[in-house]
């Protein structure tokens, strides 16, 4: 049984490995391709993939480690972007943790998570002196980001909901 859980820790610390690379990847080449960032949130791609496969503890730390990680090797995103951006993935993994293994489909879930670990960081226009048209026109021009993200999280639970119950 400690061998199986230790096998689970060691799956899940691999699967956080990796998404971390696409976490630092995903922003690069969203901007080499002339997108931008704050339209697209690349930095949600690897939570979003993650969403359905990972620990809720690994998920947490996801949110953590990515946009952390980005910011020391790419320098982007700037703060308070970047506790904004930690903010959001937080609450994303929150929402999905708590909401997961509930009745409701998993796919309303991750879109659920997305809108509001969004909508979490008005909490912070406060802390760093941010107007809330600032905020909210962050928010709005994202909206090509959470659709996108949502797409990643419905199909990589499609792909992998029967694969996890086996």
């Amino acid at each position: 049984m400690r061998a199986l859980s230790l096998r689970k820790i060691n799956v899940n610390i691999f699967i956080l490995f990796l998404l971390s690379i696409i976490s630092l990847a995903s922003p690069i080449i969203t901007h080499y391709f002339g997108f931008k960032g704050t339209e697209f949130l690349p930095i949600f791609f690897a939570l979003s993939l993650g969403a359905y496969v990972l620990n809720p503890i690994f998920l947490i730390m996801l949110s953590f480690i990515s946009p952390i990680l980005n910011y020391f090797l790419t320098n982007m995103p700037m703060p308070p972007t970047l506790y904004f951006l930690m903010l959001e993935g937080i609450v994303f993994a929150i929402v999905i943790t708590l909401m997961k293994n509930r009745n409701v489909s998993f796919i309303l879930v991750s879109l659920f998570a997305l809108i509001l670990g969004r909508l979490s960081s008005l909490i912070l226009t406060f802390i760093f002196d941010i107007s809330i048209n600032s905020w909210l026109n962050g928010v709005i021009i994202g909206y090509k980001g959470i659709i996108v993200n949502w797409i990643f999280a419905s199909i990589m639970y499609l792909i992998l909901k029967d694969k996890c119950n086996e």
